[in-house]
């Protein structure tokens, strides 16, 4: 197989097709491959005749799936409950422009409750730094403009959303922080925070994994209630389990807006091989313009 790290763009036919060939190069059986959830910077794959997840996503990523895979095999060794590295095939492949990693595959997950992530991110907050070189700083922004630039939107919307990001950059460094730096997942969602059929609690999907604020972290659940996607139930469940309310926090509204233009451009992303999204990403964008707009978002699955 090829180790040059080209570029390929990734689509699920694309990635499909790139599952076979490099499933082929590994002796690896493809046939059942199961596409999990929607295509963006990665697409994941339950193989079900190995019990295995291969997360696929272009070569030029390489430095970031490693240190994912390093960050795996760190929290393995401290026992943390999160998604394991496949032990009996080749951690890393790159092919023709596709890079993929294996994982374990872990049955019968479910969505975990808001209190369930308070209780996972707590513990996770109070890791101790890793060693030195393991991971890198969080970035917020990673991969917006990109995101924007990709978008199928109007050129009068790109221009906000830039202007947007813009803002966003200049007043991010100067959020008044409660905490120190410390390990944060990044990324730490409903369907990244799981539930095993055995009732264990998960971290899945380490690629935002580093070293940042856990605010970036606690602020997902208020966002979700803010979008309509959590009851105030559920969000006062999660801020009862973690034990800190960051609605109170000084940088609240700030982090907020950067958590949704994220979400926003995200999505906004995927329009162009998705244009079923075109209309939740005008509403996303119209909402972000006018802040009294109601946010009445729905997920893009």
């Amino acid at each position: 197989m090829s180790d040059q790290p080209v570029g390929r763009q990734l689509t699920a036919e694309s990635a499909f097709a790139g599952l076979r060939e490099i499933c082929k190069g590994l002796s690896l059986e493809a046939e059942g491959a199961e596409l999990l959830g929607p295509v963006g910077d990665n697409a994941v794959f339950q193989l079900p005749a190995h019990s295995l997840v291969a997360r696929l996503t272009q070569a030029g990523r390489l430095p970031r799936l490693r240190r994912e895979v390093r960050t795996a095999h760190w929290l393995a060794e401290l026992d943390f409950p999160a998604v394991r590295v496949a032990g009996d095939v080749d951690e890393l492949v790159v092919h023709d422009g596709l890079a993929a990693s294996f994982w374990e595959w872990i049955p019968d997950l479910a969505q975990s409750s808001s209190a369930e992530i308070g209780e996972l991110l707590r513990q996770l907050h109070g890791l101790p730094l890793p060693p030195t070189g393991l991971l890198t700083l969080h970035d917020p922004f990673a991969g917006q403009r990109e995101h924007i630039e990709a978008a199928e939107v109007s050129d009068d919307d790109r221009a906000f959303l830039r202007a947007r990001l813009s803002e966003l950059e200049d007043a991010y460094p100067h959020l008044p922080y409660n905490w120190p730096v410390g390990v944060v997942h990044g990324d730490a969602h409903r369907k990244n925070v799981v539930r095993a059929g055995d009732g264990r609690l998960l971290l899945l999907d380490l690629e935002r994994f580093g070293l940042g604020h856990r605010e970036w972290d606690i602020v997902v659940p208020a966002v979700y209630h803010r979008v309509g996607w959590y009851s105030r139930g559920e969000h006062e469940a999660f801020i009862e389990t973690y034990g800190y309310d960051i609605t109170k926090w000084d940088g609240f509204s700030t982090l907020v807006a950067i958590r949704e233009l994220r979400m926003t451009t995200w999505l906004a992303a995927r329009t162009g091989r998705e244009p079923r999204l075109l209309p939740e990403a005008r509403r996303r964008i119209a909402s972000l313009r006018d802040d009294t707009v109601p946010r009445n978002w729905t997920p893009g699955e």
